[in-house]
């Protein structure tokens, strides 16, 4: 007679060895090399991931978003495991991270840092790329979120014959008054403001800010409003001539997809170019996760992750990159 007891543990043993040397053999398959590289007197910090069956391996380097706290290792720990590193290592891509100025062990402050500047580190980021043996130099692309997304389409445009293609994702292509405006329209929504009276509070609080900031910049993040207080991404998005996706989400309380492709249109005389890829991720918030436009991003943050934006991005990185 069989003893099931000790059949079933004998199962249980087994299965957690063949578990344990299944997630040994998945851990060695990418090569994680943490790196540095300088732009002038900043010292930036990163780390690069390249699947070991790769020799000429195309290259994403991600851009993450605003804050003091924003980084592959820590707010977008999750994003990138899922949607950057969960799609493209196993198709051969490799991945670099590097920290913004100020922010983990990079030199710099963050809040006094502008978009052009965090353009000019990502070009440092692909020269230091092209030193890598096992990189196709040939097939570099620039993945930004939210405020990243502003700076791949500055790299875009100054940069493009240093890379193949850039995505903009859950990213403004409107100045950063009409941002303002969005996301405090989007918080007196929510908070049961009409509508009208909504969005006249968010344009003069935007206005008001901005002014302010210039005058008493006496927060880190309002130094930070101050270096940007001026930006306009059109005349970047105009001068974009290679594959360029933009990607907005339907529930996105920062950067609504109508605002967006509205700007785009008025930007093109209603003709968006060819090379354009323009999506709306029905149901998904600023972070792609399926969560309603008033759910805060802390509720939201065991919400899935759209899978059919994990779709649409893959397939267009892999057909374009």
């Amino acid at each position: 007679m069989i003893n099931l007891c000790r059949f079933s543990f004998s199962f249980v043993l087994v299965m957690s060895v063949l578990l344990c040397f299944c997630a040994h053999i998945q851990a060695q398959e990418v090569t994680r090399t943490n790196v540095t590289f300088k732009n002038g007197r900043f010292t930036l910090h990163g780390e690069l991931v390249i699947p070991d069956t790769s020799n000429n391996a195309p290259a994403i380097v991600f851009l993450v978003g605003s804050g003091g706290d924003a980084s592959h290792r820590t707010t977008y720990s999750s994003f990138v495991n899922e949607n950057i590193e969960g799609l493209f290592l196993e198709e051969g891509v490799a991945i670099l991270y590097f920290d913004k100025r100020g922010v983990g062990e990079s030199g710099g402050k963050w809040q006094r840092t502008n978009l052009y500047e965090r353009a000019a580190d990502v070009k440092t980021a692909i020269e230091f790329l092209k030193t890598q043996g096992r990189i196709d130099t040939s097939r570099i692309g620039v993945v930004g979120h939210s405020q990243g997304g502003w700076v791949a389409q500055i790299v875009g445009d100054r940069y493009q014959d240093d890379v193949k293609l850039i995505a903009s994702l859950a990213a403004p292509t409107y100045d950063i008054r009409l941002k303002l405006t969005n996301e405090y329209y989007s918080r007196n929504l929510c908070t049961g403001i009409p509508d009208n009276e909504a969005f006249d509070k968010a344009t003069k609080k935007a206005v008001s800010d901005i002014n302010w900031v210039s005058w008493f910049p006496v927060k880190r993040e309002w130094r930070q409003l101050r270096e940007l207080r001026f930006f306009n991404p059109e005349p970047h998005i105009l001068e974009l001539t290679l594959p360029a996706l933009f990607v907005f989400n339907e529930n996105d309380p920062n950067v609504y997809p109508g605002w967006a492709i509205g700007a785009l249109n008025e930007s093109f005389n209603q003709q968006v170019p060819e090379n354009f890829n323009l999506q709306i991720i029905p149901g998904a918030n600023h972070n792609f996760r399926m969560a309603e436009m008033c759910t805060s991003f802390e509720e939201a943050r065991e919400a899935p992750y759209s899978e059919y934006f994990q779709q649409v991005f893959k397939d267009w990185i892999m057909n374009n990159l």
